[in-house]
């Protein structure tokens, strides 16, 4: 893959994460207030969707092995677009959540299959690419939560329309771009491995399943923000305005700090286990002041933890599976990250919930904590007691 279609793959996932920012963030407000179903409702329809989604990140890197990403991501936005045409056309009770959930399967498909495109990207470090990858999300997430508010304002049915028209570039870009990234599927070194042996293979396994354990429990940790943490705010008189300036911290914190987080790489975090440290101890202190926080600047203070936190430990994780991963299953591999942070998202609400329900703020702090440090103590565990070094 020539150098300049790095910026088409990170363009797509600006325009796919704008897409899926523009209704995520009003899902349970149009359920609940414009089609009169109750929160239980709207969870359940969000859970379903989070299954789908589940269901389209392993397919989508199955897919990306077997018949190509570039094949494997026209797929997914064919999915999706017809959902959202479903959507403009009917987004009354219960089309609308039939159609979500139908969308969740081809935005997961989407998801997994462009990761599966950046491990074949050429002439770039994959932790550049990745990173790269994780900026072009956040972008289209900033932007996409930015511009619902006042498309919804206008009218709320725009939006389905303005995600419409979003998925149409992509797959214009897609058309036009993608097919030299990955019209063939990876060629199988499938002899090489058998020739390793099954211990291997397994003990290959066993590191991806706990690096992907690392990722599911810093995103039930991170999920809290976007949950249980934004019905605590009001509690010390945060508004809803000071809530949604606090990602708008996030967001230029990670535009803004990629130098700095790039230059802390380079010069301390040389392997991807170093760099997976330091985030996740970040997301460690980040929790712990949220115990201590009664005031906004707590608060502030906490999120941009969170976000220094998220800016070493999200690109780093694909990045290693990608790493130790074989050549002809880097799409399966990839399929297993998204699962995890799709599992993490559908999960940690719901935990987090019944611990504040049956206990307090304070020991859903403390649930995170202890959860990040065990995970983070097996990983360090497993992979030195495998030798694992180099990555």
């Amino acid at each position: 893959m020539k150098n300049s279609k790095l910026k088409w793959l990170v363009t797509g996932s600006i325009l796919n994460n704008a897409g899926i920012s523009f209704i995520w963030p009003l899902n349970t407000i149009y359920m609940h207030d414009h089609l009169g179903k109750s929160l239980a409702v709207a969870g359940f329809v969000l859970f379903m969707d989070s299954i789908t989604t589940l269901i389209g990140n392993f397919f989508g890197g199955r897919l990306s092995d077997r018949i190509g990403g570039y094949k494997t991501v026209l797929l997914g936005l064919f999915i999706s677009i017809i959902s959202l045409i479903g959507l403009v056309i009917n987004h009354d009770w219960p089309l609308y959540a039939v159609f979500l959930v139908i969308l969740g399967l081809g935005t997961g498909i989407i998801f997994t299959s462009v990761n599966s495109l950046a491990t074949r990207v050429s002439g770039y470090d994959h932790r550049y690419v990745f990173n790269s990858i994780y900026l072009g999300l956040n972008i289209g997430v900033a932007a996409g939560t930015s511009i619902a508010g006042f498309i919804a304002d206008i009218n709320i049915s725009l939006i389905f329309i303005a995600n419409l028209l979003l998925y149409i570039a992509f797959l214009i870009i897609v058309l036009l771009f993608y097919k030299d990234i990955g019209a063939i599927p990876p060629q199988s070194d499938s002899k090489e491995l058998n020739e390793a042996g099954d211990s291997r293979k397994g003990k290959l396994l066993v590191h991806v399943f706990i690096i992907c354990f690392v990722y599911f429990v810093v995103w039930m940790g991170y999920v809290q923000w976007q949950s249980n943490i934004s019905a605590y705010l009001p509690k010390y008189n945060i508004s809803i305005k000071q809530y949604s300036f606090l990602w708008t911290i996030n967001a230029i914190l990670i535009i803004l700090g990629q130098p700095l987080i790039s230059l802390i790489i380079k010069k301390v975090a040389h392997t991807y286990k170093i760099q997976i440290y330091m985030g996740v101890t970040l997301f460690i202190f980040s929790f712990i002041v949220l115990i201590f926080s009664q005031q906004y600047i707590g608060f502030m203070a906490a999120i941009v933890l969170l976000t220094l936190g998220e800016m070493f430990v999200f690109p780093a994780i694909p990045a290693m599976i990608n790493a130790i991963s074989p050549s002809h299953a880097k799409g399966s591999y990839q399929s297993f990250v998204n699962m995890s942070s799709t599992l993490g998202r559908a999960i940690g609400p719901m935990l987090g919930g019944v611990v504040v329900e049956q206990l307090s703020y304070v020991y859903l702090y403390l649930a995170a904590i202890v959860l990040m440090v065990i995970a983070v103590l097996i990983f360090h565990y497993k992979l030195k007691q495998d030798e694992v070094r180099s990555i």
